[in-house]
């Protein structure tokens, strides 16, 4: 399940009186997976009565089964085909996009996508221009990374080749002051 739609989103390509009827109770953006509450305590009241799957999963159970639109229990609903296929045609721009443009991600790339809303996931998941400029910064981050690997493998295998040959240096060292020690003491006593 999917939260409702950014409101601000839908506004890029749409008029408030295209969605006004369609804006969810209970979070205020457009509804996703529209669903009508349909409790007759709330027969007399002329709006309609809107709102979005998950908003409405959420709100009946840390509230028990109590309806959002009155405070009363065993509330009724049922999916909106009718709402869900009018917000399904609602034209949008990428939500990425929508998102850049906002300032809440950064980037340089840009995608021209304008559709309808039915077509955004398979957009996203397909055709995104952000979503390809992500993917190739994603590899370019595995292979630096993967360069940083090799260079550090590289660079602690000379590090213990040198101190492999410190090590012998400084037995050859001390071998060479063994000898010339000997040497000393053979010529001293000699």
């Amino acid at each position: 399940q999917q939260a409702c739609f950014d409101k601000n989103w839908i506004l890029q390509l749409n008029q408030q009186e295209d969605i006004n009827n369609f804006i969810c109770l209970i979070c205020k953006q457009v509804a996703n997976n529209p669903m009508e509450i349909n409790c007759p305590q709330h027969k007399n009241i002329d709006k309609s009565l809107i709102v979005g799957e998950n908003c409405l999963n959420q709100f009946l159970s840390q509230n028990t089964n109590y309806c959002p639109i009155e405070y009363h229990d065993n509330c009724l609903y049922s999916q909106s085909r009718l709402a869900k296929r009018y917000i399904n045609e609602l034209d949008v721009i990428c939500p990425r996009q929508f998102q850049q443009e906002q300032g809440e991600i950064s980037g340089i790339v840009s995608c021209d996508f304008k559709g309808k809303v039915k077509h955004v996931n398979d957009h996203l998941e397909h055709s995104c221009y952000l979503q390809m400029e992500k993917i190739s910064k994603l590899n370019l981050e595995n292979e630096t990374l993967k360069v940083e690997l090799q260079l550090k493998f590289k660079t602690d295998e000379e590090i213990s080749y040198l101190k492999q040959q410190l090590e012998q240096y400084q037995n050859d060292n001390l071998q060479l002051n063994s000898d010339q020690v000997c040497y000393i003491f053979i010529f001293i006593f000699t």
